[in-house]
């Protein structure tokens, strides 16, 4: 199938005008590829910040409610304290001995119970250390996240600066060749760029290279011709066979 042309310029001209412009979109894909990868370091660095941020966030509320626990068993010892003062007075009053002993008892239970919360409250203290510690590191590695991205951001913007120019080089480089090529092709070949990408393949061992289906004998020969601009009877792209 062979694609009908309006102006005078030879198969192999257009043909050759449609490569270049397949070129140059190739070129102009990889550019965008490249913008979307340097642009994705900041959405990379920023979602690492935005995580880190939340996990300091919850550290900083295990602190805030551990610290609520220690304040509330300083209260509990405290009640114990000043409940072994009032069993102490109390014990200055008793006459009798059997009422004192079993007193005196009872002071000692409480003795033990404080020093069990004593315990409890130190071993607390040494684990609110550490999770203090722990909140320390992430505000750190927060700024530190913070400081990186504002030299990536620098980078980047170097960067797609320079991209930029490439791309708006490119760009003119494409709207100077499509001005030279013949109407009825250039539509064909937007067309068929629209799809995926590609409009014009090249073919090796007689298979088209955007289908990978057999060309035909008929089809062959016209290409080696080199007369016409020939398209692909199965996904009509546009084929071409490298000069030998």
């Amino acid at each position: 199938m062979a694609l009908e042309v309006t102006n005078k310029d030879s198969g192999v001209n257009r043909l050759e005008l449609l490569k270049k412009l397949q070129s140059i979109d190739d070129k102009s894909h990889d550019f965008s590829r490249q913008k979307k990868t340097i642009e994705s370091r900041i959405d990379a660095k920023e979602a690492r910040i935005a995580d880190a941020t939340a996990r300091l966030a919850d550290k900083h509320e295990e602190l805030l409610d551990f610290q609520k626990n220690i304040d509330k068993k300083h209260l509990d010892l405290k009640c114990i304290e000043e409940g072994i003062l009032k069993s102490r007075e109390r014990l200055l009053q008793i006459k009798s001995n059997r009422e004192y002993s079993a007193h005196l008892s009872e002071i000692g239970g409480k003795e033990a119970d404080k020093g069990l919360l004593e315990d409890e409250i130190l071993s607390m203290m040494t684990e609110f250390e550490n999770i203090a510690t722990a909140e320390q590191e992430l505000k750190a590695e927060v700024e530190r996240e913070k400081k990186e991205l504002v030299e990536i951001k620098a980078e980047v913007e170097n960067e797609l600066s320079l991209l930029g120019k490439n791309i708006a080089e490119t760009r003119s480089e494409w709207e100077e060749a499509a001005r030279q090529v013949d109407k009825a092709a250039l539509l064909q070949y937007k067309r068929l760029l629209g799809k995926d990408g590609q409009a014009v393949v090249e073919v090796v061992a007689q298979t088209c290279g955007g289908c990978c289906m057999q060309i035909t004998a008929q089809t062959l020969n016209l290409l080696l011709r080199r007369e016409d601009i020939i398209l692909c009877q199965n996904c009509e792209k546009i084929l071409y066979i490298a000069n030998e």
